[in-house]
């Protein structure tokens, strides 16, 4: 069935429902408060004990009871942390009765005691997790005070069952949840799918985003139906704050802070040299009247600048492939990175009760993330391989320890110094949301519709690029007796033409390169929800929707190469520092490839000659396209049995893939006319080898819920859910790597991807 299709009949069936419920009736609804906070609270609970029915506080702390018979009602507000308050209200026919609830606590009323923010924080998450009908686990934003970098990813990752995996920088580029790969779980941000950072991924990634512009993030275990089931471990949901829970009319948030490197820290020279750095935050809420209406219209901006500065330096050593002792060492590498990023977000939520029955809902998010000065410098010793078998005349030389190689001055004995940056990464994201939600007795309807772009770019940019400097014929011994981490390396049968601190004696070894990759992604999203109370004894409800999401990607990539033509060295660039010199006192020579490209061309023409064929390859090789269209409806029911709760229902999802790309043609050109023609061997290779891949797939995702209130302030819950881990976008591309010597093989293979895969499946319990 089309999504069109689909929206229709969601639609025909919230208007049969609504026809059914168009009989006049009494009204009563109001707001939930706490007093010593001055919010409007979501997820207060209102009772009518005599009716048996309750009702819970919405995003802006409104709860609504439809259909209710005249006369003489006692209600009843309770909410974590806060003193249960009784209200007496006479309800007459037909008529619409508001009454708002101010809540407080004794505790508030003690002189010496100072109540925070977080506390109120902690108290809500509580709550809502309390609330929820199916199992997930709810924060507070603002429950772990200051987080050292504001950014959401932080939050996340202290929910249960959440493992954020961090960069060097100590950020979350994704997260693991229940053990599932980043891959297997889905981020949203009011229920709607985050875009990912680099193209065909689904690694959710919130880094670049404030924490302070969401309430709470959830990770959601059990789903419900009205939920995606796309997640294998889990969802985690970002929810964003609304405006209208403010109770005063204006509230100004600011924090101002500095992230300082101690100079008495180890630290590489880069970072040594910019210790601070500052993140600035500023939060603006505020209640209007607007049109004709009493605090009707919310707005809240938030902005956040965050810039800051991380290195490291590790070292890697390669031992033989062996379970006997010693092994010998036969690569030693080590490795200085500097990294420099900036941070800057915007978004403007809007709240608009147009009607007691009416609210209209829009929010606006631009982020930036930028790195425009990422640099590397890595040494790299190496001769033969883990195999390699000791003798009088190998590089290794016989005799060695667990702690001490040696090796002999051999063709194959190299030292590779190599230096890459500065490398830079742009990603731009931008997302717009447009919502509304309706009351009419006792049918509820809600609709979506989002659009989220992000533009991610990453590599060399336009004077940088990786460049390996090398010296071979080299004896060297590598002593790790008094330190693993910062060895002693010397070298032996030193000469003046192999000695490795002059840079005279060093080449350009293998390509030249300068790599742009851009892959961007755009998300679009429709959805439609419609519950409907049952005007029955005991409280229950129907509940249906249906959904429409468009995931596209496309990349592209301008990578280019230069073969070096020159027979003398290179200067050096003599200013670098490393802390691998500091700490053992081996100073070698660095140079910067900055030095010799500008505007993505060398600066000395003479001495390098392009590979114009990879080039030209390129264009088609990194140029691809990927959508996921996934059309979903559900339908659930739910019913409370006194201090039993039952929720159950099943949802529907199909997915279509698509991908397109150009293949390399079955018989290449020659490596000679890709020489002399290489514009025309590309095309003849690849322009006539458009592919396009189709894929599709049908499931239904069953769940039961059950909660049971053990006392006021305990509740129990079973959830039985199945849910699904799609494959990796990069599947669906018409992706054909040809090997016509495949050394494991002997024989030609061609490679393709499955654009047909199928999801992995769980049961959860």
């Amino acid at each position: 069935m089309n999504p069109l299709r689909l929206l229709i009949l969601t639609f025909a069936l919230s208007v049969h429902l609504l026809v059914c419920a168009a009989e006049p009736s009494s009204t009563l609804s109001g707001n939930v408060s706490n007093v010593a906070t001055g919010n409007l609270l979501e997820g207060a609970r209102v009772e009518i004990p005599a009716l048996n029915r309750s009702a819970l506080t919405d995003k802006a702390g409104r709860y609504l009871f439809a259909a209710l018979p005249p006369g003489t009602h006692t209600l009843v507000a309770s909410y974590t942390g806060l003193d249960k308050l009784d209200a007496t209200v006479t309800v007459a026919a037909g008529a619409t009765v508001i009454h708002n609830f101010d809540l407080t606590a004794d505790i508030y009323k003690l002189a010496a005691f100072k109540v925070t923010g977080e506390r109120e924080g902690f108290a809500a998450a509580i709550t809502a997790e309390r609330n929820a009908d199916n199992v997930k686990n709810v924060v507070a934003t603002d429950q772990f005070g200051n987080l050292p970098n504001l950014n959401a990813g932080e939050v996340a990752m202290r929910l249960p069952g959440v493992y954020g995996n961090l960069d060097a920088g100590g950020n979350s580029f994704g997260f693991t949840v229940r053990g599932m790969d980043t891959s297997l779980n889905s981020v949203t941000m009011d229920g709607g799918l985050m875009t990912s950072q680099g193209g065909a991924n689904r690694s959710g990634v919130v880094n670049n985003i404030t924490s302070t512009m969401f309430e709470q993030v959830e990770v959601t275990k059990g789903h419900r139906p009205d939920e995606g089931a796309d997640a294998l471990g889990g969802t985690i949901n970002f929810k964003s704050r609304s405006p209208l829970t403010l109770r005063e009319k204006r509230r100004v948030t600011y924090s101002l802070m500095a992230r300082l490197t101690p100079s008495f820290t180890q630290q590489i020279p880069l970072l040594r040299e910019h210790p601070a750095h500052q993140i600035v935050n500023l939060g603006w809420q505020e209640v209007f009247n607007a049109f004709g209406g009493e605090r009707n219209l919310g707005v809240a901006l938030n902005l956040y600048h965050s810039e800051f500065a991380f290195g490291w330096y590790n070292t890697t050593r390669d031992f033989q492939n062996t379970t006997a002792q010693p092994a010998f060492l036969w690569d030693y590498r080590t490795s200085d990175t500097y990294n420099h990023r900036r941070q800057n977000s915007v978004n403007l939520k809007t709240d608009y009760r147009l009607s007691p029955h009416t609210k209209l809902s829009a929010l606006v998010m631009a982020s930036d993330q930028s790195v425009v000065f990422r640099r590397n410098y890595d040494t790299r010793a190496f001769v033969g391989t883990q195999d390699t078998v000791p003798n009088a005349t190998s590089g290794i030389v016989p005799g060695y320890t667990d702690r001490i190689t040696q090796v002999r001055p051999t063709t194959g004995s190299n030292l590779d110094i190599t230096s890459t940056g500065p490398n830079f990464t742009f990603n731009r994201t931008r997302r717009f949301d447009l919502g509304a939600e309706q009351t009419f007795g006792p049918l509820a309807l809600d609709y979506v519709a989002r659009r989220t772009s992000t533009h991610f770019t990453t590599g060399q940019g336009e004077d940088g690029g990786s460049l390996v400097n090398r010296l071979s014929n080299i004896g060297w011994i590598l002593d790790r007796t008094k330190s693993d981490l910062y060895p002693s390396f010397t070298q032996t049968n030193v000469t003046p033409t192999n000695d490795i601190t002059n840079p005279a004696n060093y080449r350009p070894n293998g390509f030249f390169t300068n790599n742009t990759t851009k892959a961007n992604q755009d998300v679009t999203e429709l959805r439609f929800n419609a519950r409907y109370t049952l005007p029955v004894s005991v409280p229950s409800s129907i509940k249906a929707g249906a959904s429409w999401r468009d995931n596209g990607i496309a990349d592209k990539n301008g990578n280019r190469r230069w073969t070096y033509l020159g027979t003398g060295p290179l200067p050096s660039y003599p200013s670098i520092r490393t802390l691998n010199a500091e700490k053992t006192g081996l100073v070698l020579p660095m140079w910067q490839s900055s030095q010799f490209i500008h505007d993505r061309q060398p600066v000395d023409a003479t001495l390098w000659r392009e590979d114009k064929y990879f080039f030209e390859a390129n264009k088609f090789t990194g140029t691809d396209e990927l959508s996921e269209k996934i059309t979903a409806c559900y339908v659930m029911g739910q019913a409370r049995f006194g201090a039993t709760g039952l929720l159950a229902g099943v949802r529907t999802e199909r997915t279509e893939t698509n991908g397109s790309g150009f293949v390399r043609a079955r018989v290449p050109s020659t490596a000679a006319q890709q020489t002399a023609d290489p514009v025309g061997s590309a095309q003849r290779d690849y322009a006539g080898n458009f592919r396009e891949s189709h894929g599709r797939y049908t499931k239904s995702f069953p769940s039961i819920h059950l909660t049971r209130d053990l006392t006021a302030n305990l509740r129990a819950k079973l959830s039985w859910s199945t849910s699904f881990g799609r494959p990796g976008l990069g599947n669906y591309g018409p992706t054909a790597t040809p090997n016509e010597n495949n050394p494991t093989t002997g024989t030609p293979t061609l490679t393709v991807n499955n654009p047909s895969l199928l999801p992995q499946t769980a049961t959860n319990w």
